[in-house]
Order: C-alpha cells, then sequence, then structure tokens
C-alpha cells in the first residue's frame, strides 16, 4: 500500500501545512506578480534595466554595501564570489563547516565547478568558534559562515563571536563571507537591521525565495569590485538570462510584505516549541528557536517516519514536513518545521495534536511490524 502512495499528489491534496508555505499555484502567483508590477514596468534583458539594477542598488542599499548582483541561484553567486576571494590570496583554500549548506548540500560544487577545496573549521556536531578558525595554520583563500546554520535547526552564532571571527579573518589578511540566505529572519534574534547584521562581513548571500517566498534567486553583495566579477561568473555559470524579472518582482513583492513578519515568524516558532517541548517522547532543537525553524526528534521504534507522516496526511489533510533525516547521534527520527504562512494559519493547539498523531501513527505501524 505505501509503494502506491504518490507523495506529491498526497502534499497538494491537503488542506493545512505545518512547514515551509502552501503548494504554489502557478497561476495565481503569477497574477499576483501582474498585480504588483506597475503596467509600465520594462523587462530587465540580459542582467541590465531600470527594473533589476534598482533593485540591485535597493539591496545594497539595505544591506549597507556599496553593490549588488542579483542571480537565479545563490549557489552560483556566493560560489562565485569565494572564488573571486580565493583568486585574489592565490589560494583556493575556503574554511568551511562540515555541516554547511555549501559543504554538505550542493554536490561539492565549489570543488567541482569552482575549483576550490574545503579546510574544515570546527566540529561537526556543534557551531563552529573564532577558535576553530585560528586553529587552521593552513594558507586560506576565504572564510564562510552559515547564518544562520540550518542543518543544527537554523542555529545562530552569538553576536560576539561573529564579531570574534570577523577580527580573526581580518588577522589572517582573508576576506569573511556569509552565506545570509535567511539574514532577514535572523533579525529578531539578534535585534539588529540587516545592514548591521552584514556590517562584519565582506560579502554576503541572501536569498528571496526562503523567508521572503520568492520564486527564485538570490544577491550577492559587497565591495564593488568583488560584485563586478561575480556577474562574470554569473554569465560564465549560464546565469544571466535573458529576462529575470519575474524573480526580481517576486523578491520585491515578499520584501513589501513579509519582511515586517520575521519577528511574528519567530515567535510563532517558539510557541510550537514551548507546545512540542512538554510532550513526552519528543524533542526539540533549539529551545527557544533562533530563527523561524526548529528540529523535531522523536523514537520512532523502527517505523517509517516519512510515511507515518504521510498516514497524518491522509488522516486529518494536514501536511506535516517534506522530508526527514535519522540523526547520527542518536538514531531518533528528526523533521524540521520551518515557520512560514503555512504554520502561521495553523493554531498551536493543531500543531501539537499533528505531532501526537505522528506518535500515535507510528505506534500503528511499528505494532502493525510486530504482528507481521
Amino acid at each position: 500500500m505505501d509503494a502506491l502512495r504518490d507523495k506529491e499528489s498526497l502534499r497538494r491534496s491537503c488542506d493545512r501545512f505545518l512547514s515551509h508555505d502552501p503548494p504554489l499555484s502557478p497561476s495565481r502567483a503569477l497574477a499576483d506578480l501582474a498585480a504588483f508590477l506597475p503596467e509600465e514596468t520594462e523587462a530587465d534583458f540580459y542582467g541590465s534595466g531600470q527594473l533589476i539594477e534598482d533593485f540591485e542598488a535597493r539591496i545594497a542599499e539595505i544591506l549597507g554595501k556599496p553593490a549588488a548582483v542579483f542571480g537565479p541561484s545563490g549557489k552560483m553567486l556566493q560560489n562565485a564570489a569565494l572564488r573571486v576571494w580565493a583568486d585574489r590570496q592565490g589560494c583556493p583554500t575556503i574554511a568551511l563547516h562540515r555541516q554547511s549548506h555549501i559543504f554538505a548540500e550542493e554536490a561539492e560544487a565549489y570543488q567541482s565547478v569552482f575549483g576550490l577545496q574545503a579546510a574544515a573549521m570546527g566540529e561537526p556536531d556543534r557551531l563552529a568558534v573564532p577558535a576553530d578558525l585560528d586553529a587552521i595554520v593552513e594558507p586560506l583563500g576565504a572564510v564562510a559562515l552559515e547564518l544562520p546554520l540550518r542543518r543544527f535547526g537554523c542555529r545562530l552564532h552569538p553576536w560576539s563571536d561573529i564579531e570574534g571571527f570577523a577580527a580573526m579573518a581580518r588577522d589572517k589578511g582573508v576576506a569573511l563571507h556569509a552565506d545570509a540566505a535567511r539574514i532577514w529572519e535572523s533579525q529578531p534574534f539578534y535585534g539588529r537591521s540587516p545592514a548591521e547584521i552584514a556590517a562584519p562581513f565582506d560579502s554576503l548571500y541572501v536569498s528571496f525565495y526562503k523567508g521572503l517566498g520568492g520564486l527564485a534567486g538570490g544577491a550577492l553583495v559587497g565591495p564593488e569590485d568583488v560584485v563586478a566579477e561575480v556577474r562574470l561568473w554569473r554569465q560564465r555559470c549560464g546565469g544571466q538570462l535573458i529576462h529575470l524579472f519575474p524573480y526580481v518582482a517576486a523578491a520585491m513583492k515578499g520584501l513589501e510584505e513579509r519582511l515586517p513578519r520575521m519577528t511574528a515568524y519567530h515567535e510563532k516558532a517558539k510557541a510550537i516549541a514551548r507546545g512540542l517541548s512538554v510532550l513526552p517522547g519528543v524533542w526539540v532543537t533549539p529551545d527557544p528557536p533562533q530563527a523561524n525553524a526548529l528540529l523535531v526528534s522523536l523514537e520512532t521504534g523502527g517505523a517509517d517516519l516519512m510515511e507515518a507522516a504521510l498516514d497524518v496526511a491522509e488522516e486529518s489533510g494536514l501536511w506535516l514536513f517534506n522530508a526527514t533525516l535519522i540523526s547520527p547521534y542518536d538514531g531518533r527520527g528528526l523533521f524540521e518545521i520551518t515557520v512560514r504562512e503555512g504554520a502561521m494559519a495553523l493554531s498551536d493547539a493543531e500543531i501539537v495534536e499533528g505531532v501526537v498523531a505522528l506518535q500515535r501513527a507510528l505506534a500503528r505501524r511499528n505494532a502493525a511490524e510486530k504482528v507481521a
């Protein structure tokens, strides 16, 4: 029976969504963008034009940097920036945490596509600290931090550590780059503006399709000469598309509509953590959440956590999450809750009941397995 279930069709049949946003309706999304843009707006052309140039200038201003470049892929932009910094140092080695997105989630693009290599910074089961950077004795071309580190439940470095990394990078004479895809979601924790968060970094990548709900794309911000070289890399990598205006418009709309909601997302994540942490057999991390996301772990007893979640979806119309992991440290099942509009539409009690239903589904599956 399980093998016959179509996960994507089941997701689209649900009417409540705990993590991320409800499934996108292309026609509705495009209609919303058409209504958002003034009728006289002209399309960009291979990365130039008033719409995209004004938006890049606005992003640079928001983040307090001299220049910005928009692109359809953040992976492309920030790996290009790291390559630019490394070339200037004449050293292809960049300091990365082993759980960072660049190191663990991009099929080694930094190495295979951009010719870089990694020096591990810190231990894989905790956030890096400035002493970990100091401990790297080999020459470096750049240092990169993920802000927040998603694999740890979107955990953020203490601000004193951010300042310590910046000082250490200066002492080593290398650039400090931030994979700050979720910088907008990090504001409530730090209590600082985007420009203040960006200030210690020489360059940053920011995303427009995560918390801001855009279609795709991001921006690389930093010094004008670095951004100019990243533009060349964008062209080399096929990212200089003939038209980018749908992505730019969606990013503009997200900044206008969702940026003011980041504190509400953070507060909702903390409320979810409070509700789940008192359940027996449920653990949340970080507790309290530091951004708009948290990891939830529970004992599965051997049952498949995703299949149990599909049981909940069939029974109640509640979609809990898209994917699962098994913790390498304690063997518990793990899933991520990312608070966006889906979770905001649910009461705290509905969310707790959804996780309790997940536990019941796991128990049923384990009981059935024993009988079989």
